[in-house]
């Protein structure tokens, strides 16, 4: 199939806007240019504050002085500028600096010191270039050396090394404007600027009259001037031919690729990252509200100190629900028969209050209906589809009841075990936090150890999610005053009411359930060993369930953004983000927010030396996360297109420490860039790297609840989430509760306080690697094994599947894998070949002395357009039927977590609903999706 046919089948599928080609082939283009006039509409940076409606300019305005400098370095480089170096200006947004020059040529950053110790921030000034400098050997051989791992793990053979280390080259300064000057001037300038060149051509005979053009008719050139002309493009050609202008660009400052690493993690500064989260876990912060936009402001000061360009808060109006004022309008209690009635306390008691201002939020759920409702009491365990078909066999009535249920477990997601619960006929939702899970069970509870104690109450989000996330009322739009809201009617939202409940309270309720129903199975059982428990039935007693709301149609939230544009590839975006409100305090989730501050405050240290990254970086704090990944799906609806086409990747970090053991989900294609950052680290709980710590591991697929959700499955960005849990997997932290403190986490969360210092330093490697690595580390051959493994997996499950429709007596329903395994197998094939460009890379610059041909600038260029594009052809507009706002044929969060399947989501949900014919038509499908993609990187 044919480029201009693929381009137009997907742009069919995503009903991208027109010109979707031709943008894509102007951002090529522009990669490489440099024209000091104000630029076009296509040379504009991404998401800048004036492309969004409702945002509002907090910084960026250093332009004003910048004529004199135009933000250049000034390095003793033969230029007369007697070695000394300035701090660059920052860059206005939507125009580049002219200090364009690549500081470390087509290589990945460089910090070239005069010295070999970093024990001052003076050691990461640059250098002069010389080819014949000693260290500049070092930092050459420190550069091959890092492309050979990646050509390692690549699969990539390397080319012959003759011993010579390649010598890093200095950026081309736009060769096609310099080009396009110097057809246009140099004839008719050549005898008044180079009468060197004049005076050795020798003058043309003159010619009879017979011969010669008539002097006064217009538009003929005459014969001595054409002549001439043809010369000087013949030389111009010759010049670039062998690449003199780029050659000349040699004689700039170099930053090592190690150097830059290095002075990132020496310069983070555990103390700080300390200080910064006792303060934004001083006070409740839910999104929407006073102490929400209060921090809001805390972390808008934050990115204007790094000094970074186009601080900037974007706002969206979404719906929200909050209790009501003072927490009334909230009840638990059982009301029928009189001799058992009682009412729940709601809140935490026992907590310290104290060294936190103001009153903490009442325990509640977002985006819960709001009603009041009686029922009789029935017991579900986890409150999954399983457990609910277990009380049906059990005869126990649903209809009208009210449900208790669990956290975690079979069924993880609250919004779920709601949405069972309502499937199943039920009137209201409790759900409480069992010791087996978090509490005394598993050891010694706050404040004496790190579990819950009996009156934790977590609070939780019940938005559906998994059907839709961000604002309910805005699907796939962004949530501004031009796109029109549905009614809450019709919102994929929960249509039953619900409370989180304490293990303090809940035992009151299963107590009353004695004698009503049937035991239950061991494994409904909870922790506590002298507790009977039964499932309940309709004479069970009566349950009155009341959440009487505030809720807001249009209710603002802030996402903070802040900018460091890149110098080669400036349209193509590294997106960095975490979540920054919270239920109550949220220490665990604001160690997030505290370890991206910091780790922004050195990048603006080594923007202000003059490091520039090859590709821009956006930095985001996002609010809304905790209903429901508002902040950053409104973000992405809102920038949808854009992304598409010139986002690389995604990094987020939420939940940020919580345990020792080093986490990470994400893309496959993203292995080689994590491996990269891990083996900079050595493991604290190990003698190992925590690459060696982390072993054979591979990516099993993006995360399914955190912000990565919406760029993955909307914007079709390559994403990953990294941090630190648990060893064991256990939920042993106070999570949305008044116990997620600053003093929870200091105390159990990280004692020793290394991991999160740890994690902003991993966090800040990788982010590195992906905004300024020569060429863009996404591989894709990864990517085709993850997806053959996992195609295996998905056979086994469906295999089960048909076999027990054989034991129930239904015809055997076959599907033939085989079409599929040779599409993927021809995916990873065209990935290796694609792959082949970066050793043909090293080998030019090994035989050319660390110098890039124009025209390989070029195809690296195009070649990192196509992989950040790669994962945008997964894309398409009917991805997942019935669930539309997913766009991702590969990746999806299952209706129901319990059924533990992220990949092909099309597929199981027709395997689900024993729709065999629809899921051999998805398939098929899907394999012809993968074969386009695969297509799009074939060389």
């Amino acid at each position: 199939m044919s480029e201009e046919k693929e381009a137009f089948r997907l742009r069919e599928r995503l009903a991208l806007p027109p010109g979707y080609e031709e943008a894509i082939a102007s951002s090529s283009r522009s990669d490489i240019s440099d024209n000091d006039d104000e630029p076009n509409e296509n040379q504009r940076l991404l998401f800048s504050s004036d492309s969004h409606n409702n945002s509002s300019r907090n910084g960026g305005d250093g332009d004003d002085d910048d004529d004199n400098n135009n933000g250049n370095i000034n390095v003793g480089s033969g230029s007369g500028s007697g070695g000394s170096a300035n701090p660059p200006q920052a860059a206005t947004s939507g125009s580049r600096s002219n200090n364009a020059t690549r500081p470390d040529g087509y290589r990945a950053p460089t910090v070239r010191s005069v010295r070999s110790s970093f024990d001052s921030n003076s050691s990461f000034l640059p250098s002069s270039s010389s080819s014949d400098s000693g260290e500049d050997g070092d930092g050459r051989r420190r550069s091959t050396e890092s492309l050979r791992r990646i050509l390692d793990v690549m699969d990539i053979e390397e080319p012959e090394y003759d011993g010579r280390s390649s010598r890093i080259r200095e950026r081309i300064s736009k060769p096609f404007s310099i080009l396009g000057g110097a057809i246009s001037s140099f004839g008719s300038r050549v005898g008044s600027r180079f009468g060197w060149f004049t005076s050795r051509i020798p003058s043309m005979p003159r010619l009879p009259n017979f011969l010669r053009f008539p002097a006064d008719e217009d538009g003929i050139i005459n014969l001595q001037r054409f002549i001439g002309v043809i010369i000087v493009v013949i030389i111009v050609y010759a010049i670039f031919a062998t690449d003199v202008f780029t050659m000349r660009m040699n004689q700039g400052h170099q930053y090592d690729p190690d150097s830059v690493k290095r002075y990132l993690i020496d310069n983070v500064d555990p103390e700080n990252i300390k200080h910064m989260l006792k303060y934004l876990s001083s006070f409740d912060h839910l999104a929407g509200t006073e102490g929400d936009y209060q921090m809001a402001q805390y972390v808008a000061g934050k990115f204007k100190e790094t000094g970074m360009r186009d601080v900037r808060t974007e706002e969206y109006e979404v719906y929200l629900n909050y209790p009501n004022k003072d927490g009334k309008g909230r009840r638990i209690a059982i009301v029928d028969p009189p001799e058992l009635r009682w009412a729940a306390t709601l809140e935490e008691q026992h907590f310290d209050t104290s060294k936190h201002p103001g009153k903490i939020t009442p325990a509640f759920h977002g985006y819960s209906k709001s009603g009041n409702v009686t029922g009789h009491l029935v017991y579900a365990n986890y409150g999954s589809k399983q457990d609910f078909e277990y009380l049906k066999s059990k005869k126990v009535q649903l209809k009208g009841s009210i449900v208790l249920v669990r956290y975690f477990g079979t069924e993880s997601d609250p919004a779920i075990k709601v949405k069972m619960a309502e499937d199943a006929g039920a009137a209201g939702c409790i759900i409480y936090t069992d010791p087996k899970e978090n509490g005394m069970v598993k050891g010694k509870v706050w404040p004496e150890g790190r579990w819950a104690p009996d009156d934790f109450v977590q609070r939780a989000s019940v938005g559906l999610t998994r059907y839709q996330p961000g604002d309910p009322l805005s699907p796939g739009v962004a949530s501004d005053f031009k796109n029109k809201r549905i009614k809450k009617e019709d919102a994929v939202m929960s249509k039953i009411p619900s409370l989180p409940l304490a293990w303090r309270d809940a035992q009151k309720l299963i107590g009353a359930l004695k004698g009503h129903g049937s035991k239950v199975n061991d494994d409904w059982k909870g922790g506590i060993p002298d507790v009977e428990w039964w499932t309940g039935d309709k004479n069970s007693p009566k349950v009155n369930l009341m959440n009487l709301q505030v809720e807001h149609d249009k209710q603002k939230i802030w996402n903070i953004l802040a900018t460091i544009e890149g110098f080669e590839q400036p349209r193509k975006a590294i997106i960095i983000g975490s979540k920054r409100d919270s239920w109550a305090y949220g220490a665990t989730s604001m160690t997030g927010t505290a370890i991206m501050l910091e780790m922004m405050r050195v990048f603006g240290q080594m923007y202000d030396i003059g490091w520039r990254p090859a590709r821009t970086i956006h930095f985001a704090s996002w609010d809304g996360s905790q209903y429901g990944l508002v902040g950053s799906t409104e973000w992405v609806e809102q920038y949808a297109n854009e992304l598409r086409m010139d986002g690389v990747v995604y990094i987020n970090v939420g939940t940020a420490v919580t345990g020792s053991q080093f986490k990470a989900r994400g893309s496959p294609a993203l292995q080689l860039a994590l491996n990269t950052a891990l083996g900079w680290f050595m493991d604290p709980s190990t003698n190992s790297t925590m690459l060696e710590s982390r072993g054979e591991r591979s990516l099993a697929g993006p995360a399914i609840n955190t912000d990565s959700l919406a760029f993955t499955n909307f914007a079709g960005m390559a994403a990953i989430d990294i941090g630190f849990e648990a060893e064991d997997g256990d939920q042993a932290i106070p999570l949305h509760s008044a116990y997620d403190s600053y003093e929870w986490m200091t105390k159990f969360g990280d004692p020793k306080w290394e991991f999160v210092p740890l994690l902003a330093q991993v966090w800040g490697v990788l982010t590195i690697v992906m905004s300024d690595n020569l060429v863009i580390p996404l591989n894709y051959a990864d990517y085709a094994v993850s997806l053959n493994r996992h195609l295996d997996d998905l056979k086994r499950w469906v295999d089960e599947k048909r076999e027990k429709r054989r034991r129930h007596g239904h015809e055997d329903a076959n599907i033939d894998w085989k079409p599929m395994k040779d599409t993927i197998r021809k995916l990873r094939e065209d990935s290796l070949h694609f792959n082949d460009f970066i050793s043909q890379l090293e080998n030019t610059l090994l035989q050319l002395d660390g110098t890039e041909p124009a025209a390989m600038t070029v195809e690296r260029l195009e070649h990192n357009n196509k992989v950040a594009m790669f994962e945008t052809h997964m894309l398409d507009m009917s991805a997942v039927p019935g669930r539309p706002w997913f766009k991702n044929t590969i990746f999806a969060p299952q209706v129901r977590s319990e059924l533990d399947h992220l990949w092909f989501p099309a597929i199981v949900d027709a395997v689900e609903a024993d729709d065999w014919e629809k899921a051999r038509f998805q398939l098929e499908r899907l394999r012809q999706i993968i074969d386009n993609a695969s297509n799009w990187i074939k060389r």
